[in-house]
């Protein structure tokens, strides 16, 4: 049987109509991962603050991480509410013969667009009450070298930790890390215990350790105006055009798959309002913790003025639970 003339030019048709869809996704696949970090993260360099210019007590504290890229943070010291400041001489934790349990040190990761100067709200709280605080900034963020990326977060969340296990005076068994929003997600990965099943060696681009890299595990993690993952953030948003582009991207932030590992305790706020990232995220994110935990919602609360505006319901909340860590 031979084909006609009209059968062959539909199937050529088809064949290029084809091939434009194909040509199609994948330049649109290109340009989202071309673009999707401008997207994605908004850096602030200038700083808001300085702890000198609210008159805290601060080091200066440039990090290496893993990939080589410098990053910036502020350490501030607690002060001596609540806490007695007899240490010991390793650091470890009190000095023989002393009843003061050992200071809890708090690694805070701030939010998308902002850097460690719009945090120092949370700095004097932490030292009013007793507790040592690290601000890192992520790469790209403030004096942070670097160009932001989600990979990248996760290793600047690394450095950070790493730093406070090897510094003297930091008790390893008593640091918590307290996220933000985007932040919420890299204390998330810090407190996953051990790789995803199956990873084995990460692949190219992959935020995860190989077996047996694990990160320490965190004695707590707080996770404010947190999400469940980026897609759903996006979607829960209405942002279709954003949400299909992430379908392609490599940008997960899926805190949610992660949860399940999280065997530290956690606490979860959540503004009741959030016009960002949807409370019932947060309350998603909360329900798939495995272990203690604890949500506090917080009525009429927005996603970024939890701390302005509702800060004594938020830090009684913090307090409670690091008081319950004890």
């Amino acid at each position: 049987m031979s084909w006609s003339a009209s059968a062959f030019a539909l199937v050529r048709t088809a064949l290029a109509a084809g091939g434009i869809v194909v040509a199609v996704v994948l330049s649109l696949k290109i340009a989202v991962l071309v673009l999707e970090s401008r997207l994605a993260f908004y850096p602030v360099r200038e700083y808001f603050e300085t702890p000198a210019g609210v008159g805290l007590p601060f080091e200066d504290v440039f990090l290496r991480t893993e990939d080589g890229v410098r990053i910036h943070a502020w350490f501030i010291t607690a002060g001596a509410a609540g806490h007695s400041d007899a240490r010991s001489p390793t650091g470890g934790g009190p000095s023989p013969g002393s009843s003061a349990p050992p200071r809890v040190t708090l690694l805070f990761f701030h939010g998308n667009a902002e850097n460690i100067g719009g945090c120092l709200d949370v700095a004097a709280l932490t030292r009013g009450a007793g507790y040592n605080l690290l601000l890192a900034d992520y790469r790209g963020y403030g004096q942070s070298d670097g160009q932001p990326s989600e990979a990248g977060l996760y290793r600047d969340g690394e450095a950070a930790l790493r730093y406070l296990r090897e510094r003297p005076g930091v008790d390893v068994a008593r640091i918590v890390v307290w996220g933000r929003s985007i932040g919420a997600a890299v204390a998330t990965r810090l407190a996953t215990a051990g790789p995803a099943a199956g990873d084995g060696e990460p692949a190219a681009g992959s935020d995860e350790p190989p077996a047996g890299a694990s990160p320490p595990t965190p004695a707590g993690i707080i996770l404010e105006s947190a999400f469940t993952s980026a897609p759903e953030l996006l979607s829960a948003g209405g942002h279709w055009i954003l949400y299909a582009a992430s379908r392609v991207g490599s940008y997960r932030f899926d805190s949610a798959a992660r949860m399940a590992r999280v065997t530290a305790p956690v606490l979860v706020i959540h503004g009741t309002d959030d016009e960002i990232a949807p409370f019932a995220l947060g309350r998603r994110l909360y329900d798939l913790a495995p272990g203690r935990k604890e949500f506090v919602a917080i009525q009429g609360g927005g996603h970024n003025d939890l701390m302005p505006r509702h800060s004594d319901e938020l830090w009684a909340a913090v307090r409670r639970f690091l008081d319950g860590l004890n």
